[in-house]
């Protein structure tokens, strides 16, 4: 089989990167050739990129895609299309109707200054293949509705966790879910010796709440490893010295000072080999993030609770971050955080599972059958090759239906896109507006 990915331009990849890594393995060693390109909307000619100065901080996966990356800066050297050009743009859609498949992992283009008054990415998809578009995101209503725009042109929504598909159910496209891929070949007997402390490693967006773990870190009294790492917008808030947002503060202290005077060690944004090292010493790997939204859809569990799965730490989340999944079970297969909690108790509750071996115990063995069933690479893999090939499949998959929220977003989206034709109240289907001429 032969299959392509794309990506769109975004701020920061986080675990769009290992997905795609541990996917293309996957494929590859079921004999699938994978190919990736970037989209970017410039009409610049390609020019090679000049090698980052910090290429030491990438990475690349045996057996991947072949390209250098970073967790948050993405793929170095990765070929690109530079879809402002009409030459380029024709050449990718021509390139991608030889294809079984276009798997995007990044569905359409994001709100994004530079995506302003761009449409001409609606006819990257006019290409005569099977478009499989993955949802990442929990919170698909308000970031990127337009994506009912492709309805006629889009396959597929793969799905990859619990939020992600239930938040898709307003979009007429047939939807199934198939679980981030990991690579499992390194995968040990449960053991709690040679452990201690947490980890929490994390993009640091509002929604994943990594300040409420900061802040309750100064009141834990166990004095095991306390170890935090990552980067984004809210890292950059709360650590700085003229923009530290106030709520990052406390009797007048940065909250981010105080973390440190009582012993958090922060490892800043470390290459993915590293983060896993560590968890193989790791009692507890901390999941903080919450967010209501996302919780009205389901549970919307991170890449980083799979891989301390995989490495032997017990995961800790929020409750509404695991709400109401099908999968992962409070106390049976992780430790669970409440929202909104007092930083006091917080930390009592951490300082308690450190210290309750037989439940750490218990919850390793727990998550073992979980792993092996839903989330190696390989098993993820054929469920795409499945999809791609097997019509019955698909026949299996639900179709969201429009409602008039999904409408309105929709189609506010497109204007920022610049995009005249709009979704139809009345029909659901695309319509003309303006005098101008549907794309569908």
């Amino acid at each position: 089989m032969k299959i392509l990915i794309t990506l769109f331009d975004i701020q920061d990849y986080g675990g769009i990167i290992n997905h795609t890594e541990y996917l293309v393995k996957g494929l590859k060693q079921l004999g699938s050739q994978v190919d990736i390109v970037k989209l970017s909307p410039s009409s610049n000619v390609v020019r090679p990129s000049p090698k980052p100065k910090d290429i030491d901080q990438y990475n690349i996966l045996e057996g991947g895609t072949g390209y250098h990356h970073h967790q948050f800066k993405g793929w170095y050297g990765l070929p690109k299309v530079n879809y402002l050009n009409e030459y380029q743009r024709k050449t990718f859609i021509d390139r991608s109707s030889t294809y079984d498949a276009v798997i995007w992992q990044i569905p359409i283009p994001t709100l994004n200054k530079q995506n302003t008054n761009v449409s001409e990415w609606v006819e990257l998809y006019d290409n005569n293949t099977k478009n499989i578009a993955i949802i990442h995101d929990g919170n698909l209503p308000d970031l990127y509705p337009h994506l009912a725009y492709l309805q006629d042109k889009i396959y597929a929504l793969a799905c990859v966790h619990e939020a992600a598909y239930h938040s898709a159910k307003n979009i007429p496209i047939p939807r199934t879910m198939i679980f981030n891929p990991f690579d499992l070949s390194t995968i040990g007997e449960p053991n709690t010796e040679n452990r201690s402390g947490f980890m929490a490693v994390q993009v640091f967006k509002g929604w994943k709440r990594v300040h409420e773990l900061i802040k309750a870190i100064p009141r834990m009294k166990n004095t095991e490893p306390k170890v935090v790492g990552g980067a984004g917008i809210e890292y950059r808030y709360m650590t700085s010295k003229d923009k530290c947002k106030p709520k990052y503060f406390e009797n007048g202290t940065r909250i981010w000072d105080n973390a440190l005077n009582a012993g958090m060690n922060y490892i800043g944004v470390v290459p993915h080999d590293k983060v896993i090292e560590r968890l193989q010493h790791t009692k507890l790997q901390i999941d903080p993030s919450w967010s209501v939204k996302y919780a009205k859809h389901g549970a919307h569990f991170n890449r980083t609770t799979i891989e301390a799965m995989i490495m032997g730490a017990v995961p800790m989340a929020t409750e509404l971050g695991m709400s109401n999944s099908v999968y992962f079970k409070p106390n049976i297969n992780y430790i669970p955080i409440l929202p909104k909690e007092d930083s006091s108790i917080y930390a009592t509750r951490i300082d308690h599972a450190l210290n309750s071996q037989p439940t750490l115990s218990k919850i390793q063995n727990n998550n073992w059958e979980l792993l092996v069933e839903k989330f190696d690479m390989k098993t993820i893999a054929d469920q795409y090759i499945n999809l791609i090939t097997g019509s019955n499949v698909l026949q299996g998959c639900p179709i969201g239906q429009l409602n008039d929220e999904i409408i309105a977003k929709c189609n506010k989206n497109l204007g920022f896109f610049g995009i005249k034709s709009h979704i139809s109240t009345a029909r659901g289907t695309q319509s003309a507006i303006g005098g101008q001429t549907t794309l569908f």
